[in-house]
């Protein structure tokens, strides 16, 4: 009952079981949430106990373990499976400063303003458990036969095609978006300017996502023919190596973020269609992040001054950095949210405001100028007057804009809400056994920026939504139009040779746009 039972296509074999094996396992899911519940209660307790932000930090790791211990199919802990995945990302958002502040603190504890803020961040993981304990499912294996063509796997799809296709029309809106800056100055332009360059320019900038979607599908074909042991049509390696050193421009002006978002939706793209990735190279790929983190900070500090004194910058702040682990990024999304926990900013005039206001922000600014500020910039307005006349804000974590919305309750609900919609159930849909590429793909690539939207707030997750939205509707739209382009020239073509033509022409069909035919199946 609590287990979610996602759609499958007609006529595919389905792994679900019988009725009464459902009546069983649905108190199991029941049973386990009330486990999740019971734990809840954990932290108050120690805290009761021990006090100084200790007994609420102990229980917030206790209860993110929870849903991977309680998981569907029995306890695992991978870093890419959703009851693993999303939680720790939460926890990057809110658990990982304050724990670092309190394994090196005098003392074993934290100040009393850090504790208050550890309220809202705990409340915000009674959420999460509960919601990726809620969702839980077992793991399905992927109906390769069916996803994967047969005859003549050489031949690109009509699918392939359009997400290449919308891979391009993705550069060509970022390529239009450095055009309206000028190349010089774009690659000349300090980090904070690059950011205040895309105010009002959201259509252009939006291209990103629609270059990360073509990447992912790209890699993930990729990886389903070699699994299927057949040969693999090198357009799809050629095109999302191409699209991916277009995200390196990124890089280039100082932004670490798309990469490695970009790199994650390949992984979990991967992962839920059955190709398992060793930890000890997820453990590398974390310290190369770090890294590659750091030496990112060090070149944007002298953005625009040319690519050597970057690298030389770059490489300074490597070997300055005493600590690795302390990541001024989290420190500071931390500090906001005690800040906003202590001083209560009236940033929010009604409760649900920001909640409202997430949608209304989706309309372009050039058709609405005077539409609602979002919560990071309101909060800049109120902290940083000099920083919001320059149209800036700062990183708003969601627990902290659920709190100023309906307090502990709506830092729960926030987060409960963004961990189960928007990162739990697309990654659910992603490995369902009858998804198509385009879906895993798409749910990947959302749930990709899990850790990125803990730190921002409900806004920035539903425009991530909409873009990738249109993303997937430009490529269906796009492979009926290559389809019947296609369909048309066979069509037109002369039939010299007679049935011998016909059927060279047949065999050049998409196999799975032809009712009735199906790929022969391995022995």
């Amino acid at each position: 009952m609590l287990s979610p039972r996602l759609p499958r296509a007609s006529g595919a074999p389905r792994a679900a079981e019988s009725a009464p094996t459902r009546t069983r396992r649905s108190p199991g899911r029941l049973i386990a949430m009330l486990l999740v519940a019971a734990l809840a209660a954990v932290g108050p307790i120690l805290e009761g106990s021990m006090g100084d932000g200790r007994g609420l930090t102990f229980g917030l790791l206790l209860l993110l373990a929870a849903p991977s211990l309680a998981r569907a199919g029995g306890p695992r802990f991978h870093p890419l499976d959703p009851e693993t995945y999303v939680p720790a990302t939460y926890f990057l958002s809110v658990g990982y400063a304050p724990l670092m502040n309190l394994l090196t603190s005098y003392g074993f504890r934290l100040p009393s303003r850090d504790a208050a803020a550890m309220e809202v961040a705990y409340a915000g993981a009674i959420g999460c458990a509960l919601a990726c304990t809620a969702l839980s499912r077992p793991p399905e294996s992927p109906d390769t036969e069916r996803l994967v063509p047969m005859l003549r796997p050489k031949v690109m799809l009509d699918r392939d095609w359009a997400t290449i296709l919308v891979g391009l029309l993705g550069v060509g809106l970022i390529g239009a978006w450095i055009a309206s800056i000028g190349v010089g100055k774009f690659f000349t332009m300090s980090y904070a300017a690059n950011h205040l360059e895309e105010e009002g320019k959201g259509l252009l900038t939006s291209g990103w996502f629609l270059i990360k979607l073509a990447i992912a599908y790209c890699f993930l074909r990729f990886a389903s023919v070699r699994k299927a042991g057949l040969p693999v049509p090198k357009v799809l390696l050629v095109a999302g190596s191409c699209f991916l050193a277009t995200i390196l421009l990124n890089t280039i002006t100082g932004r670490r973020g798309p990469l490695v978002w970009t790199v994650l939706a390949i992984g979990l793209a991967l992962h839920t269609y059955g190709v398992q990735l060793r930890r000890v190279w997820l453990a590398v790929g974390m310290v190369a992040v770090v890294i590659y983190g750091i030496a990112i900070e060090g070149a944007r500090a002298v953005q625009g001054s040319g690519f050597d004194a970057q690298v030389t910058s770059a490489l300074t702040h490597l070997e300055r950095t005493e600590n690795p682990w302390e990541i001024g990024e989290l420190e500071m999304v931390h500090a906001n949210l005690v800040n906003i926990v202590n001083e209560r900013p009236p940033i929010v005039t009604y409760a649900g405001e920001s909640w409202i206001n997430a949608f209304l922000i989706l309309v372009p600014k050039p058709l609405w100028d005077e539409r609602p500020l979002g919560l990071g910039q309101r909060y800049a307005v109120w902290m940083a007057p000099d920083i919001a006349r320059h149209g800036g804000g700062f990183a708003m974590s969601a627990a902290a804009e659920g709190f100023l919305n309906l307090g502990l309750l709506g830092a729960g609900i926030q987060i409960a809400v963004m961990s189960g919609l928007f990162f739990m159930l697309p990654l659910l849909v992603a490995g369902a056994r009858d998804s198509t590429m385009l879906v895993r793909a798409s749910c990947a690539t959302l749930s990709s920026f899990a850790y990125n939207q803990f730190r921002g707030e409900f806004t920035a997750v539903l425009k991530i939504t909409v873009s990738l939205g249109f993303a997937v509707l430009a490529v269906v739209l796009l492979t009926s139009l290559i389809k019947l382009l296609r369909q048309s020239l066979f069509a037109l073509q002369p039939a010299h040779g007679g049935p011998q033509r016909g059927l060279h022409a047949a065999r050049l069909v998409d196999p799975a746009a032809r009712p009735g035919l199906q790929a022969p199946r391995r022995p």
